[in-house]
């Protein structure tokens, strides 16, 4: 198929919006009677920069315990490769803490979150959502930190972790400076953390565990992700959760029937060939067997509207059930997705 002929404008049509309102219809859900522990969000980040020369084994030692594997594992990760038991650790933690660069994003941080009430308040709705749809499972404790950044969010025993100096805003001086593409940096802002938390956090609860691993299971675990980021923050833009911009959600929709035919044409469902498979599921400006207009990850997107068709026809079956469920090509069966023209 020719890129130039299967990706010609196409209305957008009533029908895609009747669908896409009926796919968060049973997602609305009460939950003010749900009842969860009071959200601390810890300030990891305030913790480690406020430290001294003078006291800062004494206080590092306080961390250690406070935080536990969590702190640990974070330590060896972006600040000492030899972990806490490093003789080390504690001159490596002095330099970064102490690192100009490192400061100056720390003093940015505090000047653009003085306070995390906007994260408590986010995640508050999105964990009385979760413990409605799993109560048998654990709430993370969320801590704030800065990774030096090498990460956005981290996920790790038990804990949800945001790096402040990750959300900074995409015109932040310091994503030019670490070589960082825009499109990298377009949601690199406020109003994508709570969601960025809450994908992190599904993708860690719920790891790729289906049947088989080819092109089909990969787009419809994604698509489990992001209903299920759904389910957790139903109030939420579509586009604080795909990380699309309007125009090119509104590209997605128009085209999703062209996209679709695509995969069907060129035989990708069944493809297990990982380097074709990551050219619709990374990140990037665009997807480059379509065109410029469109996003990056568009085959995570048909992987959504897949889930989103199952879960429509299938009003019995639970998000529990949903995210159980390892057999990719049932969901597709059952899902009787067929995208109009």
């Amino acid at each position: 198929m020719k890129k130039t002929n299967a990706f010609k404008a196409i209305p957008l049509l009533t029908l895609f919006i009747f669908l896409t309102s009926c796919s968060h219809s049973r997602l609305d859900v009460d939950v003010s009677k749900i009842a969860i522990p009071e959200i601390t969000v810890n300030r990891l980040d305030q913790e480690m920069f406020r430290m001294t020369p003078e006291n800062i084994s004494a206080e590092s030692k306080k961390l250690e315990n406070k935080y536990g594997i969590f702190y640990a594992h974070l330590i060896s990760n972006f600040i000492n490769d030899g972990g806490i038991q490093d003789t080390s650790y504690v001159e490596h933690l002095k330099r970064f803490i102490s690192d100009p660069s490192m400061r100056e994003a720390y003093d940015s941080c505090e000047i653009k979150y003085p306070d995390m009430t906007f994260l408590k308040t986010g995640l508050t709705e999105a964990f009385q959502h979760f413990k409605y749809y799993f109560p048998d499972k654990k709430l993370p404790k969320v801590v704030v930190l800065m990774s030096g950044f090498n990460y956005s969010i981290v996920n790790f025993d038990g804990y949800l972790g945001v790096c402040l100096e990750m959300y900074l805003g995409s015109n932040c001086r310091f994503y030019p400076m670490l070589q960082l593409p825009q499109y990298k940096t377009i949601d690199m802002s406020k109003p994508y953390m709570v969601s960025d938390c809450i994908k992190g956090w599904m993708n860690t609860v719920f790891p790729q565990n289906e049947l088989k691993n080819n092109f089909l299971t990969n787009i419809i675990h994604a698509g489990k992700i992001l209903y299920a980021t759904d389910a957790m923050l139903p109030d939420m833009n579509d586009t604080l959760k795909t990380g699309f911009t309007k125009k090119q959600t509104d590209w997605c929709y128009k085209n999703e029937y062209n996209m679709w035919a695509f995969f069907i044409q060129q035989k990708m469902l069944y493809s297990n060939d990982f380097t074709e498979i990551v050219k619709f599921t990374n990140e990037g400006p665009f997807t480059a067997a379509f065109n410029k207009e469109s996003p990056a990850r568009t085959g995570n997107w048909i992987g959504w509207r897949i889930v989103q068709s199952y879960m429509n026809q299938h009003p019995e079956i639970s998000l529990q059930q949903l995210m159980n469920e390892k057999d990719c090509e049932k969901i597709l069966l059952e899902s009787k997705y067929k995208p109009s023209k």
